[in-house]
Protein backbone atom coordinates (compact mmCIF):
# COMPACT_ATOMS: atom_id res chain seq x y z
CA UNK A 1 0.00 0.00 0.00
CA UNK A 2 1.76 3.34 -0.62
CA UNK A 3 1.75 5.95 1.94
CA UNK A 4 -0.87 8.92 1.58
CA UNK A 5 0.73 11.74 0.81
CA UNK A 6 0.12 15.59 0.38
CA UNK A 7 2.06 18.47 -0.40
CA UNK A 8 2.18 21.48 1.75
CA UNK A 9 4.69 24.41 2.27
CA UNK A 10 4.77 25.20 5.74
CA UNK A 11 6.16 28.86 6.33
CA UNK A 12 8.23 27.34 9.50
CA UNK A 13 9.76 24.72 11.62
CA UNK A 14 7.40 26.06 14.33
CA UNK A 15 4.38 26.04 11.70
CA UNK A 16 4.53 22.17 10.91
CA UNK A 17 5.02 21.85 14.83
CA UNK A 18 2.30 23.11 15.44
CA UNK A 19 0.30 21.33 12.46
CA UNK A 20 1.52 17.66 13.77
CA UNK A 21 0.76 18.24 17.36
CA UNK A 22 -2.70 19.21 16.48
CA UNK A 23 -2.61 16.00 13.84
CA UNK A 24 -4.36 12.93 14.38
CA UNK A 25 -1.97 11.10 12.51
CA UNK A 26 1.84 11.25 12.07
CA UNK A 27 3.49 12.60 8.98
CA UNK A 28 7.34 12.81 7.54
CA UNK A 29 7.94 16.74 5.90
CA UNK A 30 9.51 15.23 2.77
CA UNK A 31 10.49 18.18 0.50
CA UNK A 32 7.11 19.95 0.95
CA UNK A 33 4.93 16.96 0.92
CA UNK A 34 3.76 15.42 3.97
CA UNK A 35 3.74 11.90 4.12
CA UNK A 36 1.44 10.40 6.53
CA UNK A 37 2.44 7.39 8.70
CA UNK A 38 0.69 4.06 8.51
CA UNK A 39 -0.03 1.26 11.49
CA UNK A 40 2.02 -1.58 11.87
CA UNK A 41 2.72 -4.93 12.18
CA UNK A 42 3.26 -7.33 15.17
CA UNK A 43 6.73 -8.10 14.19
CA UNK A 44 7.74 -4.38 12.99
CA UNK A 45 6.59 -3.44 16.76
CA UNK A 46 9.16 -6.40 18.62
CA UNK A 47 12.14 -5.03 16.30
CA UNK A 48 11.60 -1.64 16.93
CA UNK A 49 11.39 -2.50 20.54
CA UNK A 50 13.51 -4.68 21.18
CA UNK A 51 16.29 -2.39 18.94
CA UNK A 52 15.36 0.43 21.42
CA UNK A 53 15.40 -1.68 24.79
CA UNK A 54 18.67 -2.86 23.85
CA UNK A 55 20.04 0.71 23.09
CA UNK A 56 18.54 2.34 26.22
CA UNK A 57 19.65 -0.07 28.93
CA UNK A 58 23.49 -0.61 27.48
CA UNK A 59 23.88 3.20 26.44
CA UNK A 60 24.63 5.53 29.30
CA UNK A 61 21.67 8.24 29.64
CA UNK A 62 23.74 11.19 29.98
CA UNK A 63 25.36 11.12 26.52
CA UNK A 64 22.47 9.13 24.70
CA UNK A 65 19.16 9.90 24.00
CA UNK A 66 17.23 6.99 22.60
CA UNK A 67 14.26 7.10 21.09
CA UNK A 68 11.69 4.67 19.00
CA UNK A 69 9.04 6.31 16.27
CA UNK A 70 7.57 8.86 18.26
CA UNK A 71 10.49 11.28 18.08
CA UNK A 72 11.42 13.44 15.23
CA UNK A 73 14.86 14.23 13.03
CA UNK A 74 15.17 17.12 11.84
CA UNK A 75 17.38 17.51 8.81
CA UNK A 76 18.43 21.27 9.02
CA UNK A 77 20.22 21.44 5.54
CA UNK A 78 17.04 20.25 3.74
CA UNK A 79 14.30 21.27 6.05
CA UNK A 80 13.18 17.86 6.27
CA UNK A 81 11.39 15.79 9.10
CA UNK A 82 11.26 12.00 9.51
CA UNK A 83 10.23 9.76 12.29
CA UNK A 84 12.73 6.99 12.32
CA UNK A 85 11.83 3.90 13.78
CA UNK A 86 14.84 3.79 16.48
CA UNK A 87 17.30 7.06 16.97
CA UNK A 88 20.20 7.07 19.29
CA UNK A 89 21.18 10.71 19.71
CA UNK A 90 23.36 13.60 21.29
CA UNK A 91 21.25 15.54 24.18
CA UNK A 92 20.15 18.23 22.68
CA UNK A 93 17.61 20.85 24.09
CA UNK A 94 14.51 20.55 21.58
CA UNK A 95 12.13 18.74 22.80
CA UNK A 96 9.95 16.96 19.60
CA UNK A 97 12.91 16.67 17.54
CA UNK A 98 16.59 15.68 17.00
CA UNK A 99 19.73 16.95 14.73
CA UNK A 100 22.03 14.90 15.82
CA UNK A 101 21.99 11.29 14.84
CA UNK A 102 24.31 8.64 15.49
CA UNK A 103 22.25 5.61 14.97
CA UNK A 104 19.02 5.39 12.81
CA UNK A 105 17.50 2.28 11.90
CA UNK A 106 14.70 1.73 9.95
CA UNK A 107 12.55 -1.49 9.81
CA UNK A 108 11.32 -2.44 6.81
CA UNK A 109 7.80 -2.52 5.38
CA UNK A 110 6.52 -2.90 1.72
CA UNK A 111 5.30 0.20 1.91
CA UNK A 112 8.14 1.86 2.84
CA UNK A 113 10.93 -0.04 1.89
CA UNK A 114 11.98 1.46 -1.54
CA UNK A 115 11.63 5.12 0.47
CA UNK A 116 14.23 3.70 3.69
CA UNK A 117 16.61 2.21 0.83
CA UNK A 118 17.08 5.04 -1.53
CA UNK A 119 15.63 8.86 -0.47
CA UNK A 120 16.29 8.25 3.18
CA UNK A 121 19.60 6.93 2.74
CA UNK A 122 20.36 9.98 0.46
CA UNK A 123 19.16 12.40 3.28
CA UNK A 124 20.89 10.78 5.92
CA UNK A 125 23.91 10.20 4.41
CA UNK A 126 23.74 14.21 4.53
CA UNK A 127 24.11 14.25 8.84
CA UNK A 128 27.24 14.63 9.90
CA UNK A 129 27.09 13.17 13.07
CA UNK A 130 25.36 9.87 11.46
CA UNK A 131 27.69 6.79 12.34
CA UNK A 132 25.44 4.15 11.48
CA UNK A 133 22.22 3.58 9.97
CA UNK A 134 20.65 -0.04 9.82
CA UNK A 135 18.02 -1.51 7.56
CA UNK A 136 15.87 -4.37 9.08
CA UNK A 137 13.92 -6.99 7.38
CA UNK A 138 11.65 -8.31 9.78
CA UNK A 139 10.50 -11.53 8.09
CA UNK A 140 14.09 -12.54 7.95
CA UNK A 141 17.02 -11.92 9.48
CA UNK A 142 18.96 -9.45 7.60
CA UNK A 143 20.33 -6.47 8.64
CA UNK A 144 22.27 -4.04 6.37
CA UNK A 145 24.57 -1.71 7.87
CA UNK A 146 25.54 1.08 6.50
CA UNK A 147 28.84 2.91 8.45
CA UNK A 148 30.91 5.85 7.84
CA UNK A 149 34.46 5.59 7.92
CA UNK A 150 37.15 7.81 8.97
CA UNK A 151 37.27 9.09 5.52
CA UNK A 152 33.57 10.00 5.83
CA UNK A 153 33.10 7.41 3.26
CA UNK A 154 30.23 4.66 3.96
CA UNK A 155 31.05 1.70 4.00
CA UNK A 156 27.96 -1.42 4.01
CA UNK A 157 27.89 -4.84 5.98
CA UNK A 158 25.53 -7.02 5.20
CA UNK A 159 24.27 -9.41 8.59
CA UNK A 160 22.87 -12.72 8.16
CA UNK A 161 23.12 -15.09 11.02
CA UNK A 162 22.03 -14.95 14.68
CA UNK A 163 24.93 -15.36 16.18
CA UNK A 164 26.53 -12.35 13.79
CA UNK A 165 27.59 -9.35 16.22
CA UNK A 166 27.80 -5.68 14.78
CA UNK A 167 30.49 -3.31 15.82
CA UNK A 168 29.49 -0.21 16.93
CA UNK A 169 32.83 1.59 17.94
CA UNK A 170 31.64 4.80 17.74
CA UNK A 171 28.83 4.25 20.53
CA UNK A 172 31.34 1.24 22.59
CA UNK A 173 29.46 -1.32 22.40
CA UNK A 174 27.98 -4.23 20.21
CA UNK A 175 25.00 -5.79 19.49
CA UNK A 176 23.95 -9.64 18.01
CA UNK A 177 21.41 -10.50 15.99
CA UNK A 178 20.11 -12.63 18.71
CA UNK A 179 19.35 -9.44 20.51
CA UNK A 180 17.52 -8.10 17.52
CA UNK A 181 15.85 -10.63 16.55
CA UNK A 182 15.01 -12.21 20.04
CA UNK A 183 15.62 -15.61 18.70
Amino acid sequence: MKPITEHRKFESVEAYLAFEEKSEVRHEYYLENLIEMSGTTYKHNDLVFYLSAFFRFNLPKSEFKVSSEQVKLYIVSENIFFYPDVMVALPEEQEYYSTQPLLIAEVLSESTRNFDLVDKLIQYKKLETLQYYFLVEPEKHLIIVYKKTAEAAWQIDTYTSLTDVIELPALQISIALKDIYQA
